[in-house]
């Protein structure tokens, strides 16, 4: 057995070269600075047994600010105190790589900032049941992904105006593809019928990098998983995940059928004796009985829910009982319909273009601001994803989305799918 004098130490290079050096230097990208936050951050958090140093070049300049943390070896490009934060919090206190930050040991470039597009290639079309495929998205030029986290998802662009979000399956280690899964729905809006009838192998798309609304927990003692149909696809990348780090799992996976349950091998290796099938022939009332299963909670549990709206409403109201901040889900599909009885037209100024529209009932705020020539970034266009979210700078919105907080609601409209309330004019941000 191995002592080690710290437990870990953590090199931050603080080299700098020329201004005008072609390779750059991690001093000229605020190392200095970041080097020092780290050392008075980690004293304020009180954390023991590390050494958090100032190294000389350490030959990977283009990736810089770097740092390297030993006894791993584990390096991280480090751009901000958040990252600090992130690393101190997540790799020296808890054991756990934060992903999104790592450097791959044969990296030569920097990983793409949030909203990056990326030309990929499918790879592989596999069909795992009569209405969901597989599909493998590698680059074109055979180099690494940007890395992603368990419960990240990827959006496709299907057009200037069409894009849409699909969860990864496959695990966070893996950086040489990107797996979805996709569920056909031929009276959907269009995006996973135009994707099972056009992404063929060889086909390229354009996608937007990983990002992930719905984390693991890093220091939960159990994790306990109810996946209804496709929703199964970010608790599989999720279960892959903690398999590999023996952590405690549990997989209760709901659909309608044997025949109908994607990705059966792959989950009864990885859950083994801790999964669960509940197959209710598409009636619910049938299937899983929510309250037997989460009553009571195990100590130190956290529960993960993604499914359609019924079943995550269902198991939410099944496990009101758990304590604050233990309860995690991701939709999949927005309500069967944003639109009410007794719409009224209303009235949005955006503040930055200048303009004021009138947004009549049946019509959403995005649809209105783009025919009027406004950009505006969308995705499902359900009000479950984020993508068109957008400040609130003066009125009372009508919020009819599934992402918001309570507390986001104040300042930040969702506007493929909220409007005002009655009487109401919207002052936007855009």
């Amino acid at each position: 057995m191995t002592n080690h004098f710290y437990d870990a130490h953590i090199f931050c290079c603080i080299n700098e070269r020329a201004p005008d050096h072609p390779r750059g230097s991690c001093a000229r990208r605020g190392s200095v600075e970041l080097h020092q936050y780290m050392k008075e951050k980690s004293k304020e958090l009180g954390i023991e047994g590390i050494r958090v140093n100032k190294a000389g070049c350490l030959d990977r300049c283009e990736l810089g600010p770097v740092m390297v943390i030993y006894p791993e070896g584990t390096w991280y490009a480090i751009n901000s105190t958040a990252d600090i934060d992130e690393i101190l919090e997540h790799h020296v206190i808890n054991g756990t790589v934060v992903e999104h930050l790592a450097l791959a040991n044969d990296q030569e470039f920097p990983n793409p900032p949030a909203g990056t597009d990326l030309q990929l290639n499918v790879s592989k079309v596999e069909n795992l049941t009569d209405r969901i495929k597989l599909f493998e998205l590698r680059s074109v030029n055979g180099s690494p992904l940007p890395p992603f986290t368990a419960g990240a998802h990827i959006d496709l662009k299907i057009n200037e105006d069409l894009r849409r979000s699909y969860s990864l399956t496959n695990s966070p280690s893996e950086r040489d593809r990107y797996v979805i899964s996709v569920l056909d729905e031929p009276d959907g809006r269009g995006g996973s019928h135009w994707i099972h009838g056009n992404l063929h192998e060889g086909a390229g798309i354009t996608v937007v990098v990983p990002e992930n609304n719905f984390e693991l927990v890093d220091n939960a003692d159990e994790h306990i998983f109810i996946a209804g149909g496709i929703g199964i696809s970010p608790i599989l990348s999720m279960g892959r995940h903690l398999h590999n780090q023996g952590t405690r799992k549990t997989l209760h996976y709901c659909t309608q059928s044997p025949d109908q349950t994607a990705f059966r091998d792959e989950v009864a290796e990885i859950f083994a004796d801790s999964l669960t099938l509940h197959h209710d022939g598409g009636d619910p009332a049938n299937g899983i009985n929510l309250e037997d299963t989460l009553q009571p909670r195990p100590d130190g549990a956290h529960l993960y829910i993604c499914g359609p709206k019924g079943l995550i409403d269902a198991a939410l109201n099944a496990a009101s009982h758990w304590p604050e901040g233990t309860v995690h889900y991701e939709l999949f599909s927005g309500s069967e319909a944003a639109d009410q009885d007794g719409d009224e037209t209303f009235t949005v100024i955006l503040k930055k273009s200048g303009k004021t529209l009138d947004i009549r009932p049946g019509e959403s705020i995005l649809e209105v601001i783009r025919d009027a020539g406004v950009e505006a970034e969308s995705a499902c266009q359900s009000g479950i994803c984020g993508t068109c979210q957008t400040g609130l700078l003066s009125g009372k919105a009508d919020h009819r989305d599934e992402f918001l907080t309570a507390e986001d609601q104040d300042t930040q409209i969702m506007i493929c799918v909220s409007r005002a309330k009655p009487g109401e004019t919207l002052i936007l941000d855009i």
